[in-house]
């Protein structure tokens, strides 16, 4: 049966999704929720025919399809426990797909429609403001041609089962860079990242049972369903109607996070706030409390334990509760009225869905003099040891990741349009203060001296966030790995 893309609500256990999921890679629809990941990226060897063979074996060993997914996720809540067991995801890299011999080319075997995965992430550097590419990580500056992701709530079995798939890949591929991540908690166990803002919230949900647990909330003021259209695209080389992958973005962001805490207590004097009122100077950056209440809603912290989704910024036009270039308002407007040009159904086009993992790694552990499971096994030790707030000469972040149907409208889209550009939602709104990059036009940031009153005072907030490196990848269907050995490539 073939899948409409325009639906939402998705019933996992309706018949005719059950082929659709079966062959869909898991964590696209929903987040794995596994707290340790393992991100191992590889470049082929010269053996095409062996490197298929050994796709074919870790997929159907290791990568979980999305039907399973979901169907562990509700037996082990039923329980009340976390979920079990590995979690495996394999992407390719336009450049692996050409390595392992398909032509993608219009008339070859296949094609894939998104100009920007043929090019991959490195000519959109100037585009996009990142760093140079030779101020990249070392290894980011090597040709990627897949990037295999691990993840387990049980961080030895994770690290005996990593060790395990490097050295099995070892074999047909080099091991050109990894990465160690950990899903960060606050006293309440909710997701933060190294800034101390919570993370992972207001995704494009799918899933019917998301869907009703958000209208609890309302939806007359943000409804956070996504039609499958979002993040799902037809697999070019997949089984048949029922096969669909995503196109997925990778990047390390390192957070300077003394940095943002200084200028944090310097935009907290600049507004003269004390006592309590000294955590709002981090909501106008971020758009939210570190506990998550959105400061176009409330001027303080509430400790809610579900975080409030139902909102927009009808309420405040001016940008004198949350302002313009607040993080979350930047990245999504909301059908922001002050955008002339894009109605609300437009900006609900370009959302993604994000997968982010915080990293933290000590100066040693980027020796290049170590082999690559020499680091490898620094970066999960370091793990043990990682917390919130940076040790010295530590190195953090996020281990970002995002699935889209579309790069160029939906995370190219973000960065460039909303995020680095200064004049978006309104003229002379300057830089997102976490995501936004390139050189400052704008003469300080335009901050609501008090909450909801008219005066404003300049300030410059951003630059803590530095690109390391990163690459586009597809996320490819299940039947699609496992019979890779035999689909014609020419």
């Amino acid at each position: 049966m073939t899948i409409d893309l325009n639906q939402t609500h998705i019933d996992p256990n309706n018949p005719q999704y059950q082929n659709m999921l079966e062959d869909l890679q898991g964590n696209i629809l929903k987040s794995h929720e596994r707290d340790y990941s393992t991100h191992i990226l590889i470049k082929f060897k010269s053996d095409p025919e062996a490197v298929k063979k050994w796709i074919g074996y870790f997929t159907e060993k290791f990568v979980m399809s999305a039907k399973k997914q979901l169907d562990d996720s509700a037996k082990f809540r039923s329980n009340c426990q976390e979920v079990e067991g590995l979690f495996a995801n394999f992407f390719l890299s336009y450049n692996g797909y050409k390595a392992l011999g398909f032509e993608l080319d219009a008339g070859g075997s296949g094609e894939f429609p998104s100009p920007a995965f043929k090019v991959g992430l490195r000519p959109f550097r100037t585009i996009l403001f990142d760093p140079p590419v030779e101020e990249w990580e070392k290894s980011f500056q090597n040709e990627i041609h897949a990037f295999i992701l691990l993840a387990d709530n049980d961080r030895d079995n994770l690290e005996k089962q990593a060790k395990q798939v490097i050295e099995e890949v070892g074999r047909v591929a080099e091991i050109v860079h990894t990465e160690v991540g950990i899903v960060l908690k606050n006293k309440k166990g909710q997701t933060i990242e190294h800034f101390g803002f919570r993370d992972g919230v207001s995704q494009p949900l799918f899933l019917k049972e998301d869907i009703e647990l958000a209208k609890e909330q309302g939806t007359d003021l943000w409804d956070a369903s996504a039609p499958l259209e979002l993040v799902l695209v037809k697999d070019p080389f997949g089984e048949g109607e029922h096969s669909f992958g995503s196109y997925c973005v990778y990047r390390k962001l390192e957070q300077d996070v003394r940095g943002f805490r200084e200028a944090e207590r310097e935009l907290a004097k600049k507004l003269r706030l004390s006592d309590r009122d000294v955590e709002r100077a981090g909501a106008l950056v971020v758009g939210r409390f570190r506990d998550g209440t959105p400061v176009t809603l409330f001027p303080s912290e509430q400790n809610p334990d579900t975080v409030p989704n139902n909102f927009n910024y009808d309420g405040d036009r001016d940008g004198m509760k949350c302002p313009f270039h607040a993080h979350i308002r930047k990245a999504n407007p909301r059908g922001d009225k002050n955008d002339k040009y894009r109605t609300l159904e437009e900006h609900r086009q370009h959302r993604i869905v994000r997968r982010a993992v915080s990293y933290g790694e000590m100066p040693n552990a980027r020796d290049n003099s170590l082999s690559k499971l020499s680091r490898f096994e620094n970066q999960l030790e370091h793990l043990k040891e990682l917390k919130v707030q940076p040790a010295s000469g530590e190195k953090v972040g996020l281990l970002f990741l995002c699935f889209q149907r579309d790069i160029f409208n939906q995370f190219m889209f973000m960065q460039k349009n909303w995020a680095n550009n200064q004049h978006f939602v309104n003229y002379t709104t300057g830089l997102d203060g976490i995501a936004g990059q390139g050189k400052k036009l704008i003469e300080g940031q335009a901050w609501p001296k008090e909450w909801g009153k008219d005066e404003k005072v300049p300030f410059d907030f951003y630059n803590f966030v530095t690109m390391k490196g990163g690459e586009f990848f597809f996320a490819p269907s299940i039947s699609f790995l496992k019979n890779i050995s035999a689909i014609a490539v020419k």
